[in-house]
């Protein structure tokens, strides 16, 4: 039936041509936006993605959800680079600037050893 409405409105007359005649698919793909499942991102929060999806009447603490579970696990790893990058970058930070004030220190050993003028010359200055 949607074939024939189709190819009724690629035709003028009436009459499908074979050179005019298409195809149209109206299945939906089944790779597609509706086979793919719910994904939240490492910043989702909120009563639908954290909250426990009943209570106990008792008052008794609801257990952790799988999702929850493993959303937990993923921040506590990411937490975990973080730090040692930013532990990384830190003694990075610091080694340069030990670096340099070695090297400015050797400079000025080097200046303190070089000869000094003696006598009149230093009177001069």
């Amino acid at each position: 039936m949607a074939q024939h409405m189709i190819r009724s409105l690629f035709c003028l007359s009436g009459r499908v041509s074979s050179g005019s005649a298409r195809c149209i698919s109206t299945t939906p793909a089944v790779n597609g936006k509706f086979q793919k499942k719910f994904d939240t991102s490492m910043g989702a929060c909120g009563p639908l993605v954290d909250g426990p999806d009943y209570t106990f009447l008792d008052g008794r603490s609801t257990p952790l959800r799988s999702g929850q579970k493993r959303r937990a696990l993923q921040q506590k790893e990411v937490s975990k680079k973080v730090l040692q990058l930013m532990k990384e970058t830190n003694f990075a930070i610091e080694r340069h600037q030990r670096l340099l004030h070695d090297e400015s220190e050797k400079k000025n050993k080097i200046l303190n050893e070089k000869l000094k003028p003696k006598g009149h010359k230093l009177l001069k200055n």
